[in-house]
């Protein structure tokens, strides 16, 4: 088995019905779903499925992509492209969404721990440590 099929599996595992069926293709996969699951991926360090999702999918999404340039090549020299607060607040409700879809109690305390930890290798602040939440 390749790593990419060991973490489609653990991911799909953990996932909540709505997000299986897109990733198992029986629904229909949304701009805002690709980013909230390859961020997902991403942040629970399953980069071999992170880009099978985004490889599988980005070709649905390519006027919105030329959207995004579009206003970056307008906007880029007056605003500033850093991750802001709103940014970080999504990020933290995607990943607290996601736990709270984990089907078993048991397996959802364990990625809760996966999740604090990855949080302090990153040098991120835990929101459940802060007001954030």
């Amino acid at each position: 088995m390749h790593q990419r099929d060991i973490e489609r599996f653990a991911f799909l595992f953990l996932c909540g019905k709505r997000d299986r069926e897109i990733l198992l293709g029986k629904e229909k996969m949304t701009f805002s779903d690709l980013d909230r699951l390859t961020y997902m991926t991403d942040f629970l360090g399953l980069k071999q499925y992170n880009l099978k999702i985004w490889n599988e999918h980005v070709g649905q999404f390519g006027e919105q992509f030329r959207q995004l340039e579009l206003l970056y090549d307008e906007t880029c020299s007056m605003v500033s492209w850093e991750l802001t607060e709103a940014d970080e607040h999504l990020h933290e409700r995607w990943i607290r969404e996601f736990c709270t879809q984990v089907p078993d109690q048991e397996i959802r305390k364990q990625l809760e721990r996966i999740i604090k930890q990855q949080y302090q290798e990153k040098g991120m602040a835990d929101p459940t440590e802060t007001d954030i939440v």
